[in-house]
């Protein structure tokens, strides 16, 4: 009983590790990814703010395709890693009005599939 006990621990630290060791690495790797596909069109387009006029929607919908662009370099996981950076820095910043930062908030997670690159949202 002991031994089945003592290898179930095992299983279950060695599984744990390895989600850690996983975990750090691809925030490593999404980092060096970020670093070589700066995202400051998504950037833009996440951080506009709410005017529409003809010349902002075609502003916003450039803004849009270029963010694809963008995030579409990027591999699957770190799409969601740099969305979710991305919103945690602004909501620390404290600087966003309330309906701004409630678009934001709605829009970010949804990032990826508005972009065609996925069914999923990105949990924040």
């Amino acid at each position: 009983m002991a031994t089945i006990q003592t290898t179930i621990v095992t299983i279950l630290l060695v599984a744990c590790i390895g989600t850690f060791v996983e975990a750090s690495t691809t925030d490593v790797n999404c980092n060096d990814q970020i670093k070589q596909q700066p995202m400051q069109f998504c950037h833009m387009f996440l951080s506009r703010y709410e005017e529409v006029t003809v010349t902002s929607i075609k502003q916003q919908d450039s803004l849009l395709q270029r963010c694809c662009q963008q995030l579409g370099k990027l591999n699957e996981g770190c799409r969601c890693f740099e969305i979710r950076q991305f919103v945690k820095v602004q909501r620390e910043g404290a600087g966003w009005d309330p309906s701004r930062m409630k678009r934001l908030l709605k829009e970010a997670p949804s990032l990826p599939k508005t972009c065609s690159l996925g069914p999923g949202l990105c949990p924040l």
